[in-house]
């Protein structure tokens, strides 16, 4: 199951699933979904004909659809003919968790719960949050609040994206970054997309464009009506439409390769934000064109937008304490269950000041509080029951710090208070550094230091293709690095494989791998074995062959990328020797190394036995015990399966 942030990216994963053998039948179930439609869609799900379910936090704790996903989880079936067996939740986008779910989304940071209710059914479901940008703020959210009980690894590239040429430019008047916004998108590559902040903003560019003369084009806001977001997604990935203007709600994980032109006609409330954005071009690993022009000189200019939606969301404690209080008045089904205390709370309860009916305005400041709240842990969202796709009014929590229920509480809030300062302050802070690149592009690489704002660990090279870089000849670099990927669970289980822990020599009958390798394969993984290193040249063939096995996992990583930082996983793993003997050589080097720190994994080297390497034969250096033959190799998995 993958939890994605917008319906545009739930459609366009599931479209791209489609494509892919295995994963057609791959679903999305968004707001826009027919009553009818998401009902057939349920019911194939929870059979088992639906590899990947795609759907939004919302629709993911709706309490119907909650009971059948923890159904699917269970190791067993409930009836007869469900066969679905939940094993991972994905988040998608997992940066947004902190930003959105702070305010008008408040179920991402309830999303928690749902591994926690998921892994009370099945302690085995694995959960997997992804993202190309973490910043220390979300970084820190999604450590608190998803670790639970269970293990934790971070695995972090570290590497930026080189493919786009950068162009930033300020403005002191609309009218002048008008005129600069048509003069580019005239001449700019195809696609391209042009994003602003505000939907308004979105709409009157559009609406420009139509008067020039632009006929392929898309406009994709958050108020974009599901069969007109459909079409969008559809025609953009068609080549209908070569140009879309959006706000972000067409951001994220859209994944159309060749993008040529990513054009910001604001400016980001973040680098974080910017650089998702200008990700969407050049996925192809083409060139790329990423400009940014803003307005810096009227009072209402991009730069006082840009601050306004980074460090709004949070209530004044004046406020925070008002509507709590008119919150409590209003409570209902107040009591107490195993020494713990629970209690409903109706959202539309308006603090004093307010008209007693103030809307959706209303609610959703209660939902800020709340979300607020839970974050500072003085109480947790228990349920929150859903109107179609969106919160409704009545959530239920749990009190955990009884100062809120006294009649003084300013100690309470005292704690609330430095939860909500230290949020707006690093909210802040990661914005400032960001205005300042973007005021003065020409004073350091754009790009690497919008980046290190991101991940500030990271070491990267200049781009060679942003103001600053062009200015002092910068060239781009010609090779990346990838930090982080050596990181490995430290507690999981050993490897459970039919062939002792260890190395073993294993001897194939068509040692040049063509016309045995079909045959070399079935055995292998017929005795569990998960994991192949092979020559380059075999790889495809290798996964082929592995995707018609009963393999759990099949991993194949070919001889040619095993390096210091990226190595095989701590699985029982073959390995088919080069015929260069240097290459050989090497590859036994390096498997020495592993072999030493994970004793209890098998190692499968196949090669002939009377081989040379360094003036020895394999079958005196390799392992301590007889070379196996393929045919003894069937004897033994045979012999062990009996017993098993």
């Amino acid at each position: 199951m993958v939890i994605t942030p917008t319906v545009a990216l739930a459609l366009d994963h599931a479209r791209t699933l489609s494509q892919m053998k295995g994963l057609e039948g791959s679903r999305a179930l968004t707001s826009d979904t027919p009553a009818a439609e998401a009902g057939q869609i349920i019911d194939a799900f929870r059979r088992g004909e639906v590899p990947i379910l795609l759907l939004s936090p919302e629709k993911a704790l709706n309490p119907s659809i909650m009971r059948h996903v923890l159904e699917a989880a269970a190791p067993t079936s409930v009836l007869h003919g469900l066969d679905a067996r939940l094993t991972h939740l994905f988040v998608d986008e997992a940066h947004i968790v902190e930003s959105w779910g702070r305010g008008f989304r408040p179920d991402f940071q309830r999303l928690p719960g749902l591994l926690s209710s998921l892994r009370d059914t099945n302690p085995n479901i694995c959960a997997v949050l992804l993202s190309a940008t973490l910043p220390l703020a979300a970084r820190t959210v999604l450590r608190d609040g998803w670790r639970l009980k269970g293990p934790w690894l971070e695995i972090d590239a570290r590497v930026p994206r080189y493919e786009h040429d950068v162009v930033v430019a300020s403005f002191a008047w609309d009218d002048a970054r008008d005129l600069a916004l048509d003069h580019l998108i005239d001449r700019a590559p195809r696609p391209a997309i042009v994003y602003t902040t505000e939907v308004e903003a979105a709409r009157k560019i559009h609406a420009r464009l139509g008067n020039r003369g632009y006929a392929r084009t898309g406009l994709f806001t958050g108020e974009t009506q599901g069969n007109e977001r459909q079409r969008i997604v559809q025609s953009w990935s068609d080549d209908e439409i070569d140009l879309v203007v959006a706000t972000s709600a067409f951001g994220m994980g859209i994944d159309k390769p060749d993008v040529r032109t990513v054009i910001h006609a604001c400016l980001p409330e973040g680098p974080a934000r910017w650089y998702q954005e200008i990700g969407r071009a050049s996925r192809d690993g083409g060139q790329g064109l990423a400009a940014c022009l803003f307005t810096k000189g009227n009072r209402d200019n991009d730069i006082t937008k840009a601050y306004g939606l980074a460090t709004t969301g949070w209530l004044s404690r004046e406020l925070a304490e008002a509507r709590w209080s008119a919150l409590l008045n209003a409570a209902r089904d107040v009591r107490w269950m195993n020494g713990r205390r629970f209690m409903t709370l109706n959202l539309d309860a308006a603090r004093e000041g307010l008209p007693p009916r103030s809307g959706d305005y209303n609610r959703g400041w209660n939902m800020s509080l709340l979300t607020l709240m839970q974050r500072a842990g003085v109480l947790e969202v228990q349920s929150v029951p859903t109107i179609g796709d969106q919160p409704g009014s009545l959530w239920q929590v749990e009190i955990l710090d009884p100062r809120l229920l006294g009649t003084d509480r300013s100690s309470v809030w005292d704690d609330v208070s430095i939860v909500r300062d230290h949020e707006r302050a690093q909210a802040r802070a990661e914005l400032e550094p960001f205005v300042a690149i973007m005021r003065q592009p020409e004073r350091a690489c754009v790009t690497r230091s919008a980046f290190e704002l991101i991940e500030p660990d990271a070491l990267t090279p200049p781009c060679g293709r942003c103001p600053a870089c062009r200015a002092t000849g910068t060239l781009a670099p010609e090779k990346l690095r990838c930090d982080g990927l050596e990181s490995v669970w430290t507690d999981q289980p050993a490897p459970a494989g039919l062939l002792p822990a260890g190395t073993h020599l294993l001897v194939p009958s068509d040692s040049d791998f063509e016309w045995g390798l079909s045959a070399l394969l079935g055995r292998l993984a017929a005795a569990r074995i998960e994991q192949y290193v092979v020559p380059g040249a075999l790889a495809d063939r290798t996964a082929g062959a592995l995707a018609t096995l009963p393999v759990k996992l099949g991993l194949v990583m070919s001889t040619e990328e095993w390096s210091s930082t990226a190595t095989p996983a701590r699985l029982n793993t073959a390995v088919l020797l080069p015929h260069n003997d240097g290459a050989a050589a090497r590859l036994l080097a390096q498997l020495g190394d592993k072999r030493d720190a994970w004793s209890e994994t098998s190692w499968i080297i196949v090669a002939r036995s009377n081989r040379e390497l360094n003036g020895r034969r394999l079958d005196q250096t390799v392992s301590t015990r007889a070379p196996l033959s393929e045919g003894l190799l069937d004897n033994l998995v045979g012999t062990r399966l009996e017993i098993a």
